[in-house]
């Protein structure tokens, strides 16, 4: 039986890349969202690279080339990022790059960036064409579609590094407890260096709290449907005083054209 975020207890077994999706499935219908281990997550990103060489290092290290949020309404510096948009058809199943374009939430979603046009540097070329990220997208299109199979998808990637100095907390979501305001939502955890605090929470629709947890290793995966859900992430501190803090993670969001 694979584990189920509300239970780290269950026992443990190696599923098949199949039972991983019909699970994922399972949990998203019925829970609203799902949380997979660094194991299973990969499983599934190579069955969709067909088992191809994955340039995990690369993947990681591109993280070191954000450039800093300019737009944060509360003046703060803690946050890096770069951010790209596509779309995939419901048809063909095919994923592609859009021409680049701002980030726009309403103040409905997000009340401290909101209503403004934010222009971010893109994800770099060889990083938004790796066989990870490719793989991620195709991944979340055919788990999106057979959960909403109607209507084609826009998608939004965004790579982010909190960080947290002597000088400044680092807030991986400052607007507090939230909505996106997209269909669907995936969440990759990155890097986590030198971090304490940092836990996810997810929310109902009125805010009552279902579940919490901090994501530490590389790959761990939440899922989550937007539509139903809140959530929201506590600020990371350092834990050792000499070293910077670092939280990195990739945010890719769905929603229907």
């Amino acid at each position: 039986m694979l584990t189920d975020i509300t239970n780290y207890n269950l026992p443990y077994q190696d599923p098949t890349s199949e039972n991983i999706k019909k699970f994922i499935l399972n949990q998203i219908k019925h829970k609203h969202f799902v949380y997979l281990k660094p194991e299973h997550s990969l499983e599934l990103i190579k069955k969709y690279t067909n088992n191809k060489p994955l340039e995990v290092d690369s993947f990681i290290n591109s993280w070191n080339e954000l450039e800093l949020d300019q737009y944060m309404g509360d003046g703060g510096k803690y946050r890096k990022r770069r951010y790209s948009t596509l779309s995939s058809d419901v048809t063909s199943g095919k994923v592609k790059l859009e021409d680049h374009q701002p980030h726009f939430q309403t103040k409905h979603y997000n009340n401290l960036n909101g209503n403004i046009a934010r222009h971010y540097e893109p994800i770099k070329s060889e990083i938004i064409k790796s066989e990870i990220i490719k793989s991620i997208f195709c991944l979340s299109h055919d788990l999106f579609t057979e959960l909403s199979p109607k209507g084609n998808w826009h998608i939004e990637t965004h790579q982010f590094r909190i960080e947290a100095t002597d000088n400044q907390v680092g807030k991986p979501t400052p607007e507090g407890i939230h909505r996106d305001g997209v269909d669907y939502v995936v969440m990759l955890c990155i890097t986590r260096i030198n971090c304490i605090g940092g836990e996810s929470t997810i929310y109902d629709k009125n805010k009552n709290k279902l579940s919490s947890f901090t994501m530490k290793s590389p790959f761990e995966m939440v899922i989550l449907n937007d539509k139903e859900l809140f959530h929201g992430v506590g600020s990371i501190f350092r834990k050792n005083k000499e070293k910077k803090s670092i939280r990195d993670m990739l945010v890719i969001t769905f929603s229907k054209k």
